[in-house]
Formats: C-alpha cells, sequence, structure tokens
C-alpha cells in the first residue's frame, strides 16, 4: 500500500512541483491551498504524512498543525516548510509536534531524505506496537517525592499508555484514572502530610500554605509514596498498588462502612476509600493500611 501525503501551500506552483516528485517517488498525494482546507481532508481522510508551508494567508502553518495536534487523534508526521531561518519557529514547531523543518527553496534530494526518515521512525512504532501485543505481562514501579508532587502527573502518564495499547471505552478509561487519582493522593495527604479533616478542607491558599510548611520538615520531606502497576495481557486484568511512609489506619472499619452503605460516600473524609470499592473489581490493604491495592479486569482486547 502506498503512503499517502498531504501537500499544503498557498503556492498553487510550488504544491504542483511537490505533488509531482512524490507521485514519480512512488507515494499517493493529495493537496490543500490553505490550512482550512487541509484541515476538511484531515477530518475525512487518513494521511501518513503532511508537508506545510508555515507562512500562509489565514490560517498559519503553525496554527494548522496546531489544530490537528488538537483535534484529532490521528498519527500523522509533519514537515514544515518555510523561507526563514527563525529558532523561534523552530522552536515552536517541534514543540507543536513537528517531525522535521525544512528551508525554501527546497533541496528536493533533502525533502526525500526527511520523507523516508520520519516513514522509518513511524514503522518502528508501530513494530513497537505489536511488541506490546506480544507481551505477556508488563510492570511499572514509581517512587514519588512529595516535594514534587503533582496529583495528576501519574494518572496523565498511564492516560497515554492505556490509550494507545487498549481499546477501552471512556467510561472504564475513567474508572482507572480516577483510580490512580485516588490511590497517591490519598498517600500524599493523609500518610505523607498527616492532613486532618479539618485542614483537608480548608480553602485553598491556606491549605496550600500548610502543606509547605509540612514540606520544610525533614521526616515529612524523606518520604516517598511508591506506586506499583502491572498488567496481565493473558487475563486482561490491571492490577494497581500504592504504599506510604504514614502511620496507617483504621482501613478494616471504613471498609465496612463502605459496603453497608447503600449510596456513593462524596463527602470529604472517605470519599477516596469509596471510590475505589464502587470502581474497582477487588480493593486490598496491607501494612496497617499503608498500602492499597485494586484489581480491575478490562473488558476488552488490547489492540492490534
Amino acid at each position: 500500500m502506498k503512503h499517502r501525503i498531504l501537500v499544503v501551500d498557498d503556492s498553487s506552483s510550488l504544491v504542483s512541483i511537490l505533488s509531482e516528485l512524490l507521485k514519480v517517488n512512488g507515494f499517493e498525494v493529495e493537496t490543500a491551498l490553505s490550512g482550512t482546507e487541509a484541515l476538511h481532508k484531515i477530518e475525512s481522510e487518513d494521511y501518513d504524512l503532511v508537508i506545510c508551508d508555515i507562512e500562509m494567508p489565514g490560517m498559519s502553518g503553525l496554527e494548522f498543525l496546531s489544530r490537528v495536534r488538537r483535534d484529532y487523534e490521528k498519527d500523522i508526521a509533519f514537515i514544515l516548510m518555510t523561507g526563514y531561518a527563525d529558532n523561534e519557529y523552530f522552536l515552536e514547531a517541534i514543540r507543536l509536534g513537528a517531525s522535521d523543518f525544512i528551508h525554501k527553496p527546497i533541496d528536493s534530494k533533502q525533502m526525500m531524505r526527511s520523507i523516508q526518515t520520519i516513514l522509518k521512525r513511524k514503522k518502528k512504532r508501530s513494530d513497537f506496537s505489536e511488541f506490546y501485543n506480544n507481551l505477556e505481562k508488563a510492570e511499572f514501579h514509581f517512587e514519588l517525592d512529595p516535594r514534587n508532587f503533582s496529583k495528576f502527573a501519574v494518572s496523565e502518564v498511564f492516560h497515554n499508555f492505556l490509550r494507545q495499547n487498549f481499546d477501552l471505552t471512556p467510561n472504564v478509561l475513567n474508572e482507572i484514572l480516577i483510580c490512580i487519582d485516588e490511590m497517591v493522593y490519598n498517600a500524599y495527604i493523609h500518610g505523607t502530610l498527616g492532613l486532618n479533616v479539618q485542614e483537608r478542607v480548608m480553602e485553598h491558599n491556606a491549605l496550600q500554605k500548610i502543606i509547605n510548611e509540612r514540606l520544610q520538615q525533614p521526616e515529612i520531606a524523606s518520604k516517598r509514596m511508591r506506586l506499583y502497576f502491572s498488567l496481565c495481557y493473558k487475563t486482561q486484568t490491571i492490577k494497581i498498588t500504592v504504599e506510604d511512609d504514614g502511620p496507617g489506619f483504621d482501613y478494616e472499619t471504613w471498609i465496612k462502612r463502605v459496603a453497608n452503605e447503600p449510596k456513593l460516600n462524596l463527602e470529604e473524609n472517605g470519599r477516596g476509600i469509596a471510590m475505589l470499592y464502587h470502581l474497582s473489581d477487588k480493593l486490598e490493604f496491607d501494612r496497617e493500611g499503608r498500602t492499597v491495592t485494586i484489581s480491575k479486569k478490562l473488558p476488552v482486547n488490547n489492540k492490534k
């Protein structure tokens, strides 16, 4: 199957020249004379690569690239063209996800070398996805420093991993991410910082002040949170464990309370345990409450 390339430039003559060059080299080519026209084509068609000018009237190439990355979950590589050797353009293009950056006038040999390199890189990524499919088990271990804690950073890592490798429904993916957020945040607030009920419900700035003061204390700053994530491909089961260095808590009383409540407890105190109990298939505690583990079976097969 031929690779499909979309050429975007407001110069019809350059579009024609590039189109012929690419066709001669065995590519299937479509063209657009503006970013707006190109977006319409991206919406309805699949392309392996887009070659786009940066300086176009109306929607610039950078804006076009930004819109594609923001609005479409498509694995499309980008080569951006410009007549200006500006570092800011280059850096912005790379930040937005451009694969390469070529100066005008276009060197056809350089263009073809760039295209071949990018397509080989894409194939390797595809091969790596096949590698995932042949795994029996995957395990990850994170050790978190409370001084650099970010509530949603860990779940975002798993969001990308799970979305790329499993055809999960949005609901199931969201449940897993909520569990990760709650487990890590509970380890941070309770096990590491030791905040009481009154402190946890304080106004944001006041709470942040207390947190900063606690983190200045060596005995708190030296604590660590550990997250273990394992995925069994054969049974399609995820297991997540979070440990902290805190004093623990009376988890048995809380589990009994949650199990006997007819409705989900959304109060600040106990909300995390209630959500873990209802969103996971199995909830376990160990080390006097300093270790919590959930298991959840995925309802679908991993992507092929």
